[in-house]
């Protein structure tokens, strides 16, 4: 399995897949308002700004990512991220700052939102799902290959995962058909 891999979708936004220990965190890599933008859209990292900070500091020694963005004529001190990283250092304002973080964050993904369709954003959910599905079939298989079978417990819980998986992805595959037939409506 590669520590980085990246989809060019078009030519506004290609999505990333970057190996931090042993998971794969997804990223979107976008360009809105003249500047190329990292957006992470794993929940953990999202959620965990150190986390997030760590690992997209990575990212960025990743010589695969730098290639990447020389073949995509991107430059890597001009690129932003969508959620700021810097930590804030505790003093008399933390609260004012915490509130002012959640705004910018607000901020951040109402211009995320309004740069793309709900198509395109159905459309990244499903390669997300679909690189869970991935995962969790290299979990079962080695579990195969080390004898483990149906009539083991996790077994069928890792089973359970990658049917609940694939089922969610056809269901929002049949979202995405209702959104194809409704294309002049547009809510964002």
């Amino acid at each position: 399995m590669l520590d980085f891999s990246f989809e060019i979708i078009d030519e506004t936004k290609i999505n990333i897949q970057y190996k931090y220990g042993s998971e794969l965190f997804n990223f979107n890599l976008y360009y809105a308002n003249g500047e190329w933008t990292l957006h992470p859209f794993d929940g953990i990292l999202i959620q965990n700004r150190e986390m997030c900070s760590l690992i997209v500091s990575e990212l960025l020694r990743n010589k695969d990512f730098h290639v990447m963005l020389v073949k995509e004529k991107i430059i890597l001190s001009q690129l932003r991220t969508s959620i700021n990283l810097q930590s804030d250092s505790p003093d008399e304002w933390g609260v004012d700052r915490r509130i002012a973080d959640y705004s910018s964050h607000d901020d951040e993904l109402m211009d995320y939102i309004g740069n793309h369709s709900f198509e395109d954003i159905l459309q990244l959910e499903q390669e997300q799902i679909e690189s869970r599905v991935q995962f969790f079939q290299q979990i079962i298989q080695r579990m195969f290959m080390e004898g483990f079978g149906p009539e083991d417990a996790d077994f069928i819980k890792v089973q359970s995962v990658i049917r609940v998986y694939k089922e969610t992805y056809d269901r929002l595959g049949e979202l995405s058909d209702d959104y194809q037939s409704e294309r002049g409506r547009r809510r964002w």
